[in-house]
């Protein structure tokens, strides 16, 4: 019998990296298939310079040879034609698959990896939500511990934050996705206004003691002469490569509780934080108004959202 084997392409920034092996890790695990990440084909050509950042977790998957990844001009086009012959080809025979190829458009249901499937399979898609790896939970947290040391100033932070009610508050601003009053917002892009982060640093205010507010962004230099609440508000940018988003990451899941921005990024900061009693808020992600992941149902059930 040929060995199983599952080859998911990875690409996105670090949120969306997280959900690809999640998904892929839950399929290995059932399909008894041995674990590659394409490390290379999506970041060549990434237009956000986005870099393959799985090497800092306890992931348990290889980097993919280069056989298995489309990385040259010629393997994109190869990668385009492979594409359009398995979307033609009924499930079991599909050698790339993605999320439609489980459920339907819009769908809530829980998608079935057990089903027979070719011994080599490709893995597209974003997979941005929990049913695609929920039984599998445990394992996934296991594997999604950061190993990579951090640096003095992050350890001093993390230290800081172990010791309050911190709360983390995410601001994704790169992209134009967050405009401040009086500034003119951004054409093309979608934006996560101040109203959202001013309501929920209520919601949380209302449900915590003493909360202190540990500000990341994407841009953190960008934010303290336009942000003031009447409660603590630290701001945490030191960490500015995205080499090192890690670091912000192992800070974030270390606070008590979460404002999550209309990203992946602070979504698993907090889907990943072990406080029994944290209180999540997060935006609706509305198609049409504001869709920031690729599934409808991306916040589990327990979270907050508000609309946006």
């Amino acid at each position: 019998m040929a060995e199983r084997k599952i080859v998911a392409r990875v690409s996105g920034g670090l949120g969306n990296q997280l959900f690809i092996y999640a998904a892929a890790r839950r399929m290995a695990i059932e399909r008894g298939a041995k674990l590659y990440m394409d490390h290379l084909s999506a970041f060549q050509t990434d237009k956000f310079g986005a870099i393959y950042q799985l090497r800092h977790f306890a992931v348990k998957s290889e980097l993919a040879p280069e056989k298995y990844c489309f990385r040259t001009s010629f393997g994109r086009k190869k990668r385009e034609l492979l594409k359009g012959l398995s979307n033609s080809l009924p499930l079991s025979r599909k050698f790339i698959v993605k999320e439609l190829d489980f459920i339907p458009p819009g769908s809530t249901q829980n998608p079935d990896f057990k089903q027979p499937l070719r011994d080599l399979l490709r893995l597209e898609g974003y997979w941005q939500a929990v049913r695609y790896f929920h039984p599998y939970e445990k394992e996934i947290r296991e594997d999604l511990r950061i190993t990579s040391p951090l640096n003095a100033q992050s350890r001093a932070v993390l230290t800081d934050i172990r010791n309050c009610e911190a709360v983390c508050l995410h601001i994704r601003q790169r992209r134009g996705a967050l405009h401040a009053p009086g500034m003119a917002a951004p054409k093309t892009v979608t934006q996560l206004g101040f109203d959202y982060y001013e309501r929920a640093v209520e919601h949380i205010a209302a449900r915590v003691r003493n909360p202190v507010f540990y500000c990341f962004g994407d841009d953190p230099d960008w934010l303290p002469p336009r942000w003031t609440f009447p409660y603590p508000v630290i701001f945490v940018s030191h960490n500015k490569e995205q080499e090192s988003a890690y670091e912000d990451l192992a800070l974030m899941e270390a606070c008590k509780h979460f404002i999550v921005g209309n990203s992946t990024f602070s979504w698993w900061a907090a889907w990943l934080a072990r406080n029994p009693g944290k209180v999540i808020i997060a935006p609706k992600n509305e198609e049409g108004r504001l869709s920031w992941a690729s599934e409808p149902d991306v916040n589990p059930p327990g979270w907050t959202e508000l609309d946006v």
